[in-house]
């Protein structure tokens, strides 16, 4: 019997299938099973709250274009919105930055730059030009300084 032909296929297909799924803009599948995250992308809160198992409360309700990327098999996140209000003090509180976001987001300021940050549980968020930058895990001495905790 001749295997040639099946073996031939295999390997074309074994070359062609990663090829094809990042050609068609499923590379998020990529992301999700090869890398362990996945983006995400929300209109609104109300968006973010329904369709994120993850969300936190001390994202502000005018929260809009909300973007982030989060792992699948643990606990680091990083999320990025607009917003014009204050971060809730009863949540969040001012204190020295001690950890940076696992993650990079396209425009996010540059975290190692800034001496301090709001604690919000165990997110650290910082202000951008026009919102909020966040991430978790935070560092246990921040988390130890939110209100939240």
């Amino acid at each position: 019997m001749n295997t040639r032909p099946v073996i031939r296929a295999l390997a074309l297909g074994a070359i062609l299938l990663p090829a094809a799924l990042l050609a068609t803009g499923c590379s998020s599948v990529i992301d999700v099973v090869v890398h362990h995250q996945q983006d995400l992308t929300f209109e609104d809160r109300a968006a973010m709250k329904e369709g994120w198992n993850r969300f936190e409360e001390w994202v502000p309700a005018d929260a809009t274009h909300i973007i982030g990327t989060a792992g699948t098999d643990g606990p680091h996140a990083a999320i990025m919105f607009r917003s014009e209000e204050d971060l809730d003090p009863a949540v969040c509180a001012e204190v020295p930055r001690r950890s940076a976001p696992v993650y990079a987001l396209k425009d996010a300021p540059a975290v190692y730059e800034m001496d301090k940050v709001f604690a919000c549980g165990s997110w650290s968020v910082v202000r951008t030009d026009d919102g909020w930058l966040g991430w978790t895990p935070n560092a246990p001495d921040e988390a130890a300084e939110s209100p939240a905790s």
